[in-house]
């Protein structure tokens, strides 16, 4: 008996990390899960009735989810491969000795720290009609309008804050890692008379390959689960979630209408384990790409 309490003292610390995860995660997981097979409402949970899968029919024959499944595919299909890029490159340029680096690292970065919501409210406001930036790109052959009220602009004023908003973070997982790339590879490199760029596809890149797989799976999640700044800019002048025409609907967004502008708390729990599914199917995918590509 001493033997094993000798092995358990080290895990005694994580015993209440244990019960806060069973009590704020594992019970509301399963309540929830409970409730998709229920026609629920909180308003009056004893007359619920058992629906069976009925909810995940409704969901799944529902035009408006498979709208916001295709916004959901679009905004990572744009969102994902700009934050890559964008964050990496950042992250050499800033990683070299040039002057007022710390300033532009803060400066890149002071995005990240600012909320979501705070985020969408600026960037209605800078692509608001008659706006400078607007005039500015309306020199180009772009239409001078509000962004957050006509498709398909809002959609991309959405990528714009998603990528303005992250990149900063990514940008200094990247410049960790570069900074655990020992400088004796690029001083032999550029003995040998390679260039910039070679140094860049050769040594920094491959290098970089654990740190660009974390950033690719953060992005996926993120964007997949993405809500606060569509929404805001959807909103913004009394409009319905997901306007102009359903053009930034998300999947987060659509659940959140199905539960609290609906009360269809029953559809709502049964869109939201289709959305984890979906999560859970990509993270398999991308583990087993990422485990064959290292065997």
């Amino acid at each position: 008996m001493k033997k094993v309490r000798k092995r358990m003292a080290p895990y005694v610390f994580l015993l209440p990390f244990l019960i806060a995860s069973v009590i704020f995660t594992f019970i509301p997981v399963i309540y929830s899960l409970s409730i998709s097979f229920l026609d629920f409402t909180f308003l009056n949970p004893k007359n619920s009735a058992f629906m069976g899968i009925d909810n995940y029919k409704t969901v799944l024959g529902d035009p408006l989810f498979l709208k916001s499944l295709v916004n959901t595919l679009k905004l990572i299909i744009v969102v994902v491969p700009a934050l890559l890029v964008i964050s990496i490159l950042l992250a050499v340029a800033l990683n070299a000795k040039i002057k007022f680096r710390s300033f532009f690292r803060s400066a890149f970065y002071l995005p990240y720290v600012v909320t979501p919501v705070a985020m969408g409210v600026i960037a209605v406001q800078l692509f608001a009609k008659e706006n400078f930036i607007v005039k500015a790109l309306s020199a180009i052959g772009m239409d001078n309008v509000s962004w957050h009220t006509t498709a398909p602009y809002a959609f991309w004023l959405v990528v714009l804050v998603v990528v303005w908003s992250q990149m900063g973070f990514y940008m200094v997982l990247y410049l960790n890692g570069l900074q655990n790339i020992p400088a004796e590879l690029y001083e032999a490199a550029m003995i040998d008379g390679a260039t910039v760029k070679r140094r860049f596809w050769h040594i920094t890149l491959p290098l970089l390959k654990p740190t660009t797989v974390l950033v690719l799976f953060m992005c996926l999640l993120s964007t997949l689960q993405i809500l606060d700044q569509p929404y805001v800019i959807s909103t913004t002048g009394n409009a319905t979630p997901g306007s102009p025409g359903d053009t930034t609907l998300t999947m987060v967004m659509y659940i959140y209408n199905l539960a609290f502008r609906y009360r269809k708390m029953g559809s709502a729990s049964a869109a939201s384990f289709i959305v984890f599914l979906i999560i859970f199917v990509l993270s398999l995918i991308q583990n087993m790409t990422v485990g064959r590509k290292e065997e």
